[in-house]
C-alpha cells in the first residue's frame, strides 16, 4: 500500500497501447456513477497531460493536479484509488535522483457488453443507479443485435486462411521485427476477483442436477456467482435457488442480469437465518478476550460483511448506502482481510464509535494499520483495538496538557487605569465642587459647537 497523495512528488501521464479505444460516452454512462465527481474529472485532468513520447524529464509536480481539479489532497488521493480500482489507471512508482515519481498509465474503457458481463463492475453499477437505469443501459448496449428466438441462422463466415494466403514458413519462423513488436504489448488483463476458496462448486452442481440449465452458462458466470457469495455469504443451497429463479424458461439459459436483480432485492435486508458459520481458530492471545468479546466474535464469524452491516444498521435505525457497499466490496475484493476481521472493523466504526456510515478513507486507515500489525482473524482485530485504547490511556496528563495548552494561552492587553482602582474609589460620590466644575465644562462645550 503506497502512501497518500504527495503534492511535492513528480508525476507523468502515459497511456496503454489500446487507449485509442477509450470511449467518452461509455465512461460517462457506465463508469461515472461508480467513480463519483472527483475521480471522474481527475481522469480527464490526467488525460489532458498526455504528450507524445514522454520521458522522465517531462515530470511535473503533483501539486498542479490539485489546482487543475480544484480539489483537496485527500479527495485527489481517493479519486486515484477509485480510478485504479475500476481499471482505468495503472500506477507505477520509482525514487530517483530527482525524488519520488509516479507514472499514471491511462487504460481504455471496456465495451458496454464487457462492462455488463464483468460481475464486479456491473454489481457496483446496479447498486449505484438502480434497476430501471441499469436496464436502460443494457438495452442500449444491445440495441443493434437481432432479437429473435426462432432464428435458424448459422455462421457461414470464411476463416482467415480461406481469404488470405500467408507463407507457412513465416508462420513457423516469425520475423524478428514482429517478435520485437510483440514484446512491447501489454499483458492480458487479469480477473478482478480471484476464485472463492470456501464455495463448493461440486455441491452446487449436485443441487442443480436435473434442472433444465445449460451447464456452460455456469462456467461462464462463475466469477459473478463467486462475487455474490463473497459479498453476501450466500451458501450453496441458497445460491442454487437463486440460479433456478434466474433461468430463462424459453431457452433454459442462465439470465445473469435477472440473477443480479434477485440478489440485490433479497439482500437489502438481513436474512432471518445467518450464513453457515465459518469458525476461526482460537489463538493464544484470544485468552485475553472477555465473555462479551467472545459473544461479539460469534456474530462476526456468522455473517458475511454486507449482512453484518445491515444487522447493525437495523439496530440503529439506519440503512446501508451504496457507498458503504462499495467500501465493503473493495475490502472483500482485496482479499487481505478475512470476513470476520472486516466485520470487527464494521462493528468498531458503526457500533463502538457511533458513526452513521462507513467512510472509505477512515476504513482504509484502520485496515492498513491492522495489516501492518499482522491481524488475520477476528480475535486479533479485537486485541488490536484493545492495544490502541491502552496506548491512548498512557500518559493521559501529558496528552491533556499538550491538547489544552494551546487553548489556554493567555491574552494580555493594557487595562484602563480605572479598572485598577479598588471598589471604594470607583464608587465614591463626587463632591459639590467637582460637580460644579463638570457642569461648567458641559456648558462651555455646548457654546463652542
Amino acid at each position: 500500500m503506497r502512501p497518500n497523495f504527495d503534492p511535492q512528488a513528480g508525476y507523468l501521464v502515459t497511456a496503454a497501447a489500446d487507449f485509442i479505444n477509450f470511449n467518452d460516452q461509455v465512461y460517462t454512462d457506465y463508469y461515472q456513477p461508480v467513480l463519483g465527481p472527483v475521480a471522474f474529472s481527475l481522469f480527464y485532468a490526467l488525460r489532458s497531460q498526455l504528450i507524445d513520447h514522454p520521458t522522465l524529464e517531462d515530470r511535473r509536480l503533483q501539486s498542479t493536479l490539485l489546482v487543475q481539479v480544484n480539489a483537496g489532497q485527500n479527495q485527489v488521493s481517493e479519486g486515484l484509488r477509485r480510478l485504479e480500482g475500476m481499471g482505468l489507471i495503472q500506477t507505477y512508482f520509482q525514487h530517483d535522483a530527482q525524488g519520488d515519481l509516479y507514472v499514471y498509465e491511462l487504460q481504455a474503457t471496456l465495451s458496454p457488453d464487457r462492462f455488463i458481463n464483468d460481475s464486479l463492475l456491473s454489481v457496483l453499477l446496479l447498486e449505484a443507479i438502480g434497476e430501471q437505469a441499469f436496464s436502460r443501459l443494457v438495452k442500449n448496449a444491445h440495441r443493434y443485435q437481432l432479437k429473435t428466438t426462432q432464428s435458424q441462422l448459422k455462421n457461414v463466415s470464411h476463416h482467415f486462411l480461406d481469404a488470405y494466403h500467408v507463407d507457412q514458413h513465416e508462420l513457423v519462423h516469425v520475423p524478428d521485427v514482429i517478435k520485437q513488436a510483440q514484446t512491447t504489448t501489454t499483458p492480458a488483463e487479469r480477473s478482478l476477483v480471484e476464485d472463492s476458496k470456501d464455495f463448493n462448486w461440486a455441491t452446487l452442481l449436485t443441487l442443480l442436477k436435473g434442472q433444465p440449465l445449460v451447464k456452460d452458462d455456469l462456467a461462464d458466470q462463475r466469477e459473478l456467482i463467486e462475487v455474490e457469495h463473497q459479498l453476501y455469504g450466500i451458501d450453496e443451497p441458497t445460491m442454487a435457488r437463486l440460479i433456478r429463479g434466474a433461468l430463462d424458461l424459453a431457452t433454459n439459459h442462465f439470465d445473469a442480469q435477472k440473477f443480479k436483480r434477485q440478489v440485490a432485492a433479497r439482500y437489502k435486508r438481513v436474512p432471518a437465518a445467518p450464513a453457515t458459520p465459518n469458525r476461526q481458530e482460537e489463538s493464544a492471545d484470544s485468552k485475553q478476550l472477555t465473555a462479551k468479546d467472545r459473544q461479539l466474535l460469534k456474530s462476526t464469524d456468522n455473517y458475511a460483511p454486507v449482512e453484518f452491516l445491515q444487522a447493525l444498521k437495523e439496530q440503529t435505525g439506519g440503512y446501508v448506502t451504496a457507498g458503504e457497499r462499495n467500501v465493503l466490496t473493495r475490502l472483500v475484493q482485496d482479499g487481505k482481510l478475512p470476513s470476520p476481521v472486516i466485520n470487527v472493523l464494521v462493528w468498531y466504526v458503526i457500533a463502538d464509535l457511533g458513526n452513521a456510515t462507513l467512510k472509505g478513507n477512515f476504513v482504509d486507515a484502520i485496515a492498513n494499520d491492522w495489516l501492518r500489525a499482522g491481524v488475520h482473524d477476528g480475535a486479533g482485530a479485537l486485541l488490536q483495538l484493545k492495544k490502541f485504547n491502552q496506548d491512548k490511556q498512557q500518559n493521559p496528563m501529558k496528552r491533556f496538557a499538550s491538547k489544552t495548552s494551546r487553548r489556554r494561552m493567555e491574552v494580555r492587553e493594557t487595562m484602563p487605569d480605572w479598572s485598577k482602582q479598588d471598589k471604594a474609589t470607583r464608587t465614591k460620590k463626587a463632591s459639590a465642587e467637582a460637580l460644579a466644575k463638570a457642569r461648567a465644562r458641559q456648558r462651555s462645550n455646548r457654546k463652542g459647537r
